[in-house]
């Protein structure tokens, strides 16, 4: 081709956004030649070039969206400091086949048994395998109910929110709530009921979440529907953060 054909063929590219083909067909030419491969080998490299590229770049999205507040692994994760969980359960998990069905997955236990690392870790191999997943905690997530209220935006807030596969709310039970915003918690929670799947760590067993949201009445309504579809993890163990200071 000569310079005006090729002026040409990289504004077709920029047109239909092939920016990695634009970025690399120079170099995938030069190869191809070098190895005596086809023109349909030529085609296929830069497809697939094409391909992982925009992999990559929607799973780099996600993980930025995913507000992780640092990187978790499961690698990383002591499974035998925790007895009662299994690691099959926590590799099944992440295959992400719960999400289809808009299950929950609790994680509670002590402080300092891992509750945060493991839901990190399960929410970022879901991220990974291209899932729209955010991470939060039970007190930012309701000061931005609380903002949305007095903004009137409560709906749209719920409309955004639900677009995600799943949210994790880190830390329920820590920080004990006001009764406004223990109700709001309690409309975000009934929102997202077979909706979108939430993993929910906390320090308390069911029977104590009433003080979180204050009474008998909105508490039953909450954990009867979080416990419909529902996967428990047990983290009860005594803290990894007491023990290494120790």
């Amino acid at each position: 081709m000569n310079k005006a054909q090729v002026m040409q063929m990289e504004l077709h590219l920029k047109s239909l956004r092939l920016q990695a083909t634009l970025a690399n067909y120079k170099r995938v030419i030069e190869e191809v030649m070098a190895e005596q491969l086809s023109y349909e080998d030529f085609l296929a490299r830069l497809v697939e070039l094409e391909i992982e590229t925009r992999h990559n770049k929607r799973i780099a999205s996600l993980l930025k969206a995913a507000n992780f507040p640092f990187t978790k692994t499961l690698d990383a994760f002591d499974f035998k400091r925790l007895p009662n969980l299994k690691k099959q359960v926590v590799l099944e998990l992440i295959t992400g086949n719960f999400l289809a069905d808009t299950a929950n997955l609790i994680l509670h236990g002590p402080p300092g048994t891992g509750k945060t690392h493991l839901s990190l870790a399960i929410a970022r191999e879901l991220c990974l395998k291209g899932h729209r997943v955010l991470f939060t905690t039970a007190c930012a997530l309701v000061q931005e109910l609380a903002r949305a209220r007095n903004e009137l935006t409560l709906t749209r807030f719920f409309k955004r929110y639900n677009k995600f596969e799943l949210i994790c709310i880190d830390e329920l039970g820590y920080i004990p709530f006001e009764k406004s915003q223990a109700e709001l918690l309690f409309q975000f929670i009934s929102n997202r009921y077979e909706v979108g799947s939430l993993i929910i760590t906390s320090n308390l067993v069911f029977s104590e979440w009433e003080k979180v949201f204050g009474d008998p009445i909105t508490t039953a309504a909450v954990v009867d529907r979080i416990v419909h579809h529902c996967i428990l993890l047990d983290c009860d163990a005594k803290s990894y953060r007491l023990n290494a200071s120790k």
